[in-house]
């Protein structure tokens, strides 16, 4: 086992591509090191699954209705949401609201779902987990709106601009398999810069490989990941391996407050 430790902030681990292989999967990722994940729902036909996989590799897990599942809902799994979070608040592994945001091009149903999430953030002080994908600053006027709402944007990929105004609301910054490229110097220099407290490592598996799943061709990306992305993180910050591991963890825990463990 290995003595560094990381928390991969963002997944969907919850999906039949992982049916067969999930436990040994979640075995591998805590052989590296990664003590920790947070599963992330993607709509009403999912929250189940998402509950019970969380529960049977005791990890965490998020709900809420993601903005490309916003055209499959109805309107009315917005309520059922309301009533799953209030019960959810009695599960120790239930960490917070998510995925949730706006796709690019959103229409106003896909900006009603985003809004009436924030306002059950804010309701029941539950952090985020914010799809933002060349949406940042639409995504930015609902945040504004609801200050104290914090949670991670996931797998950022903004402007300075924008960066900056994501921080000063207080949210951390995900960073995954595409720090991994070369070419991604936006994604690496925003790694490399960002403050102390702001960051925190994902995988989005099964989505978002690494530059080395790609040269494979196995792109179904998983928790252990984690480890490689932890690496990268440490040698873009200039910083060692246990510091890594130790700063991105703690924030982990600072954008989900009822993320605790070892």
């Amino acid at each position: 086992m290995s003595e560094v430790g990381w928390i991969d902030t963002h997944n969907h681990l919850q999906v039949d591509i992982f049916d067969e292989d999930v436990e040994a999967l979640w075995e591998r990722a805590k052989s590296l090191g990664v003590k920790d994940a947070v599963i992330t729902a993607g709509c009403a036909a999912d929250w189940d699954r998402v509950v019970s996989r969380a529960q049977k590799l005791q990890i965490h897990y998020t709900l809420g209705i993601h903005p490309l599942y916003v055209d499959r809902s109805m309107d009315e799994d917005l309520d059922l949401l309301w009533e799953r979070l209030n019960r959810a608040l009695d599960d120790p592994l239930f960490v917070g609201i998510g995925e949730i945001g706006l796709e690019e091009n959103p229409q106003m149903r896909d900006e009603a779902f985003f809004a009436r999430q924030l306002d059950f953030a804010a309701k029941l002080a539950l952090p985020v987990s914010v799809h933002v994908r060349k949406t940042a600053s639409r995504v930015l006027k609902y945040l504004r709106r609801r200050r104290g709402v914090t949670g991670v944007i996931h797998a950022f990929n903004g402007s300075d601009v924008e960066r900056e105004a994501f921080l000063l609301l207080g949210f951390r910054l995900g960073f995954g398999g595409a720090a991994t490229y070369e070419g991604s110097r936006r994604i690496r220099r925003h790694l490399t810069e960002v403050p102390d407290w702001a960051w925190v490592l994902e995988t989005d598996a099964p989505d978002m490989p690494s530059s080395a799943r790609r040269d494979r061709g196995e792109l179904r990306t998983e928790p252990a990941d984690l480890a490689e992305y932890g690496r990268l993180a440490a040698a873009l910050r200039g910083i060692s391996l246990e510091e890594a591991a130790r700063q991105s963890t703690d924030n982990a825990r600072a954008a989900f407050p009822r993320l605790t463990g070892p």
